[in-house]
């Protein structure tokens, strides 16, 4: 499994640190998952969390030469390693439900459900913070003070659809390169170059610059919802990512060529 995780700020999101001058940060959490199919089994081919932070009590302008966001993105580099990313993804839903004030997903409710079918081994640990957030997804209108508000962006703000059509829809200017079923499609090649080992046509920097981007589309219409965020023109999650994440993913958001595997 690989990880490529940039946080961000000297202290990581949900850090045990507070300064006593400090009050502390607001942080939204959003998160995307990219699924293939092998046979009838689901795939997890990439996951990625987005950590940025907000204002308390008003909406701040997103210019992509100020962005700033921590991330995480996690990506298999063989098959069989599911079970693995969703322990990973499992560990920050928990943090996030405690620590972040807003978790944002689009089309939550379809994730959990495949995440809660996925075949366990004996032995196998459960999914706390998986279970705690689908239970809060079921009614996101009521949460206790102490946990993070839930947004679905493809429900709570609309249209309903690929994320790609929901950032269209509000000045959000998606990657081309994966835009609409595009994203579905590359998933689905990644996944089926795995099976077959043939590792060597799989691009981990087109996996990752994929779920990272519809995680940052999740991040910033989430906060839009939450009267947190704005942006007044269009505006290119390519230039956001080149300029906070480019490090993800160097040939696709750096410039910088780099092997396939």
């Amino acid at each position: 499994m690989q990880q490529r995780t940039n946080l961000g700020w000297p202290e990581t999101p949900f850090g045990s640190v507070t300064r006593p001058v400090q009050k502390p940060a607001t942080w939204l959490t959003a998160i995307s998952l990219m699924w293939g199919e092998a046979g009838d089994d689901p795939v997890l081919m990439g996951a990625a969390a987005v950590f940025m932070k907000i204002h308390r009590t008003r909406a701040l302008a997103v210019v992509p030469s100020l962005a700033n966001f921590g991330y995480r993105v996690l990506l298999p580099d063989a098959m069989g390693q599911t079970a693995a990313i969703v322990q990973q993804l499992d560990i920050l839903l928990v943090q996030a439900r405690r620590k972040a004030q807003v978790i944002a997903w689009h089309n939550g409710a379809d994730d959990f459900h495949v995440l809660q079918h996925l075949a366990r081994a004996d032995g196998e640990p459960r999914q706390p913070g998986v279970n705690a957030v689908a239970d809060a997804w079921k009614n996101r209108t009521t949460r206790d003070p102490s946990t993070a508000r839930c947004v679905d962006t493809s429900h709570d703000l609309g249209p309903a659809g690929l994320v790609s059509d929901t950032a269209t829809a509000h000045g959000l200017e998606p990657l081309k390169a994966f835009a609409g079923w595009q994203q579905q499609a590359s998933a689905q090649d990644a996944c089926d170059a795995l099976a077959e080992e043939r590792a060597a046509d799989v691009s981990a920097d087109g996996l990752a610059s994929n779920v990272l981007s519809s995680a940052v589309i999740t991040a910033l219409l989430g906060g839009k919802h939450v009267g947190r965020l704005h942006w007044d023109e269009p505006l290119s999650v390519y230039d956001i990512l080149t300029q906070v994440a480019w490090e993800a993913a160097p040939s696709i958001l750096g410039g910088v060529p780099t092997s396939h595997g």
